[in-house]
């Protein structure tokens, strides 16, 4: 067989293209794309450490918390935003100090609705509480915080090795009052693997985070100011976005001034350890 300059050529660009990985190329659009009507549930594990020094005391707590979270659809906009509900299923927190040892079931949180609208992207655009809840005198101090926070997604697609940078700022009622926290993370696309018998994309992210929040508790005043640093990795979804794998961490460090009848400050060191997956139907 008589080879000419071009077969040769052409030989070798198809041998080339062969040997290259299948996914050199690929890009992804990330966005949500939830099923209207479908519940997605969530199984939330955290262990929560804390060290406050009050009046020259440390004062050390460790908190374990486990939490099933359902996610229901209600509205697929054109705009690609969704409203969804969210509320627990089940809440439990152990708690250990010098106080107590004890663990609570938090039944009074047990399908209690929040509903929220969401940007294909992951941004709040809305959130409203549908259902009140009437908190013991033991989980009173807890809130009523966000059960879900999406990951915010690239406004343009990625491939693997990419990174990108997003900003989140959450509003939620705890401690008698309101707290602001704002989230600056570095997120990186580092592969596409399956997990849990899902089709995902794999996500390492690190940044730092601020916390502000003011309010009322027991007749006194407290203002709250701190700063950390976040890390994590977790599975994304290819199909709906949504996260089916995730561990992640945060370490902060924070100053409560109370006022009142008596004046404190309070400095504190909290870490907390989380991982979350999807739960199969």
């Amino acid at each position: 067989m008589r080879f000419t300059h071009r077969s040769i050529l052409i030989v070798l660009i198809a041998g080339a293209a062969a040997c290259a990985p299948a996914h050199a190329q690929d890009q992804f659009t990330l966005k949500y794309t939830l099923e209207k009507g479908k519940a997605y549930r969530f199984a939330d594990t955290s262990l929560i450490k804390s060290s406050q020094e009050v009046n020259g005391q440390e004062m050390k707590s460790t908190i374990t918390s486990y939490s099933t979270i359902r996610l229901v659809p209600e509205e697929i906009r054109g705009d690609g935003s969704t409203v969804f509900t969210v509320s627990p299923d089940q809440m439990t927190v152990a708690v250990k100090n010098a106080r107590m040892d004890t663990t609570i079931d938090i039944k009074e949180m047990v399908g209690k609705r929040t509903r929220m609208t969401v940007s294909a992207l992951g941004e709040t655009l809305k959130k409203e509480i549908i259902d009140t809840v009437q908190y013991s005198q033991l989980t009173a101090s807890m809130g009523r915080q966000d059960l879900i926070r999406l990951h915010t997604m690239p406004t343009k697609p990625v491939k693997i090795g990419e990174k990108w940078t997003a900003t989140k700022p959450d509003t939620n009622d705890a401690m008698g009052g309101r707290m602001v926290t704002l989230s600056t993370g570095d997120f990186t696309l580092l592969s596409r693997e399956n997990r849990l018998g899902v089709d995902c994309l794999k996500i390492s992210y690190t940044g730092k985070m601020t916390v502000k929040g003011k309010g009322t508790m027991n007749g006194m005043d407290f203002f709250v100011e701190g700063s950390g640093t976040t890390s994590g990795t977790y599975f994304q979804a290819v199909k709906t976005g949504l996260t089916v794998w995730e561990d992640s961490k945060y370490d902060v460090e924070s100053t409560v001034a109370l006022t009142g009848a008596q004046n404190l400050t309070i400095p504190s060191s909290t870490s907390v350890s989380s991982h979350r997956i999807l739960l199969k139907d």
